[in-house]
């Protein structure tokens, strides 16, 4: 069971592609093109790349040696004629024959395949003699691997420095994540840290001289240029969230070491010259929040003199409220959220605040000026422009000089990234009635981003004309973007890539033609509800006459406040390759369309959501590029889902796989972390309460495990702390006390998702093996 508070692990969707095997187990080898002199052919184009090596059946056979006239050899002899089929064969084989020095003959150009099905990723038939066997089935540099797929680790937690002129972010170095700058203007990454455990969440001071940092439990400053590394504040307990005050002069940090999320500050160490002292003493940290109520998040007033803080207040779990804080005497003052869910908060340079509320039913952006007045709209309509888990780069950025603001929009799956101007106040309206239908308080918002994704802004240049920016799609994983302001940039501005993430050999076969783009898919659910989802599907499956049916396999995402965003998850495209349609469900409770949605599956665990993913099932059923044949497949909340279905619907499915779900949610709730406790009470209350005993029960599959049909395949890391190993501990148990077929592997340096290369490479492995086998009927190999 994850929450709102996390986000899905990247680990929910992967697999293996065996076809990147060669038939002995190997990587294959190239045969090398020689280089020739002289101008190349006019269509010439280099065949190796472009088609996989082929079978020795395949090979014509050896066409007799000719015999030389009698008398003294040429000193230029002339070439053989070539056979009918020798150009295609040499395409075919990867190479081709050495030609002469000068302009080529127009019918010296090799055979290719032809541009349009190479852009489409087919293979062109290849000619054989008769008897000879199929050429391979897919050319080189169309394949994807698992390995190819596990190393591409994109950089993570940009923060843009004050001045603009760097950025700092996390890459896996030395097998842990270190901490990295880059010059916007280019150059080479400079590597700041070097340690065993993983750095997360860097901060640039004010004069962006240092970096605060988070490495295993404690809080460390280092300057900019690597020296004078320091350790401010360690606990067992952890400490995360680090910020800088305002001047520079102090950190700000969230701890549990009293057993609640607080906010703690600290003087920040500065740097001396000089001998140092022989015992210097650290600083202590103090609380600023109360005991007794978990931080989410929090930001420093631009005074210095206050900190906003979002938190959950009271018993009613359905709200989220904003409480500034006075760090001089603690006085706590509740400034939005009594009846609505806010979250995000942003300070304006003139103390004025930006939030996301959900006030009006959808998560719109909100000014709220320097005197606690109502707060003004800046966004409208239906359509979501923040998120309840207020996630990096998914809030409202003010541009440097408080004019205009950066905010999402989340739209089928995609994420645009808009910018509007800020209304210093609200407008007077004139005398008489007002109107029916108000026009909206600021100029309409533009979309920023080249292409359509996933994007997260993550700040503003200095002089407000552009804006940093982390994108990532279905083929793409996250970069590092620099986006011109319309009406602000010089014109002509373009948008500028500032980190490359993507292995060549893994964009090859991601490139336009090849990848299988998600289409949007929408049906009525048993009881009305309008549900969503995307789908990809094989190029083959093209649902008309003539074209291939194939197996589908439904996909419902963590959560359950989250929601299937069309982001990099290459194991998609292995699985639409090996033949499998894949589709993402964004079941009731899913966010991005709006509170009533994201509320419907309040006390319906298990039950109302899980409907969904059936009658997704059955929607793909009733496609004519659909086969019949279904597995459901999800992990944490969606693998919650997927044992569920199992029980709901039995012969509905081929095969499952079940990565760290629940499996009884009455104790899951008495076993699992706080977060998640909280956030499984605030949907299905508690479960002893006797009302609700009986829908805890109907929402727990362990129960009907009898029922189960299809084979089952559980990975579970012994570390998890969010779903315990005891969920499948018990599935396990009453799959064996039933004699269901099933297989279980545990990671045990693993929590909840995977975290170790080989670890996620091992899972991909297992999950790819494990659909072929039941849902393709594939044997394994030996």
């Amino acid at each position: 069971m994850a929450t709102a508070r996390r986000e899905t692990p990247d680990d929910e969707v992967a697999a293996n592609d065996p076809s990147a095997e060669s038939a002995g187990g190997g990587a294959e080898a190239e045969t090398p093109v020689p280089k020739r002199r002289g101008r190349p052919p006019r269509a010439a184009v280099t065949p190796a790349p472009e088609t996989a090596p082929i079978a020795p059946a395949d090979v014509a056979p050896a066409e007799p040696e000719l015999t030389r006239p009698r008398g003294r050899p040429l000193k230029t002899p002339r070439k053989t004629a070539p056979t009918a089929n020798a150009p295609a064969q040499a395409a075919a084989e990867g190479a081709d024959a050495p030609r002469r020095r000068g302009r080529p003959r127009k019918a010296a150009a090799p055979a290719v395949a032809n541009p349009a099905l190479a852009a489409a990723g087919d293979t062109p038939p290849v000619r054989r003699r008769a008897g000879g066997a199929a050429a391979a089935s897919r050319p080189v540099r169309d394949r994807l691997t698992v390995e190819a797929i596990v190393a591409v680790d994109a950089p993570r937690d940009f923060r843009l420095h004050p001045r603009d002129r760097t950025v700092a972010y996390t890459a896996e170095a030395g097998g842990a994540r270190q901490l990295f700058t880059l010059a916007l203007r280019g150059g080479y990454p400079f590597q700041i840290t070097a340690s065993e455990k993983a750095i997360s969440d860097p901060q640039w001071s004010p004069d962006g001289r240092r970096l605060a940092y988070v490495r295993d439990v404690a809080i460390w400053i280092v300057d900019a240029d690597g020296s004078r590394q320091v350790e401010v504040t360690a606990h067992p307990a952890g400490n995360t969230t680090p910020r800088w005050s305002p001047d520079g002069r102090r950190l700000a940090f969230v701890s549990r070491r009293r057993g609640w999320a607080q906010i703690w500050v600290v003087d920040a160490p500065i740097p001396r010259r000089g001998r140092p002292a022989a015992a210097p003493r650290a600083p202590e940290p103090r609380p600023v929040t109360a005991a007794g109520l978990d931080v989410e998040t929090y930001e420093w007033a631009p005074n210095g003199e206050r900190i906003a803080v979002v938190a959950q207040r009271g018993d009613d779990r359905e709200t989220s409220q904003i409480v500034l804080v006075d760090l001089g005497d603690g006085r706590e003052e509740v400034v939005a959220g009594d009846r609505s869910w806010d979250t995000s908060i942003q300070w304006l340079p003139d103390g004025a605040m930006l939030h996301v509320s959900d006030a009006d039913g959808w998560f719109q952006v909100i000014r709220r000026p320097t005197d606690g007045g109502a707060g003004v709209a800046l966004t409208a309509g239906q359509r979501e422009h923040g998120e309840p888990s207020a996630t990096f780069g998914f809030v409202p950025l003010p541009s440097p000089d408080g004019t205009r603001f950066t905010c999402p929009e989340f739209r089928d799956g995609f994420v645009d990234l808009l910018v509007g101007a800020i209304a210093a106040e609200p407008a007077k309206r004139g005398r008489g009635r007002p109107p029916r239908n108000a026009r909206p308080a600021t100029p309409a918002m533009q979309p920023v981003q080249p292409w359509d994704g996933v994007w997260r802004s993550i700040g503003w240049l200095a002089d407000g004309a552009w804006i940093a920016a982390v994108g990532e799609s279905e083929t793409r994983p996250q970069d590092l973007w620099l986006l011109p302001v319309p009406d602000v940039a010089a014109e002509g501005a373009r948008p500028r890539q500032v980190t490359f993430s993507l292995p060549a050999v893994v964009a090859a076969p991601l490139s336009t033609g090849r990848a299988t783009p998600g289409e949007r898919f929408g049906f009525r659910a048993r009881d009305g509800l309008w549900v969503e989802g995307t789908v990809w599907r094989p190029s083959a499956a093209t649902g008309r006459r003539g074209g291939e049916r194939v197996p589908a396999i439904i996909y419902p995402h963590g959560g359950p406040t989250s929601q299937s965003l069309r982001s990099w998850a290459p194991f998609k495209q292995l699985l639409v390759r090996e033949g499998f349609a894949f589709l993402d469900v964004v079941f009731r409770g899913s966010t991005g369309y709006g509170r009533a949605f994201r509320h419907a599956n309040h006390d319906e665990w298990g039950h109302g959501d899980v409907f969904d993913v059936i009658d997704a099932a059955r929607w793909a059923l009733e496609q004519p590029w659909c086969d019949g044949r279904l597995a459901v497949y999800g992990g944490s909340y969606g693998g919650y889902l997927t044992l569920c279905a199992l029980v709901e619907e039995p012969s509905l499915w081929r095969a499952a796989v079940d990565l760290y779900g629940d499996s009884e949610i009455a104790e899951s709730y008495r076993h699992g972390d706080r977060v998640g406790r909280l956030d499984l009470h605030r949907m299905m209350g508690s479960p002893d309460d006797p009302a609700r005993a009986e829908l805890y029960r109907r929402g727990s599959p362990v129960y009907r495990a009898e029922r189960i049909e299809a084979p089952l395949l559980i990975l579970h890391g012994r570390k998890d702390r969010r779903v315990v190993p005891l969920m499948s501990e018990r599935m396990v148990e009453a799959l064996e006390i039933e004699g269901k077929h099933h297989e279980v592997h545990w990671y045990d340096d693993e929590g909840h998702g995977w975290e170790r290369r080989e670890n996620r490479r091992d899972a991909f492995n297992r999950i790819l093996a494990f659909l072929k086998r039941h849902v393709l009927d594939e044997r394994p190999a030996g």
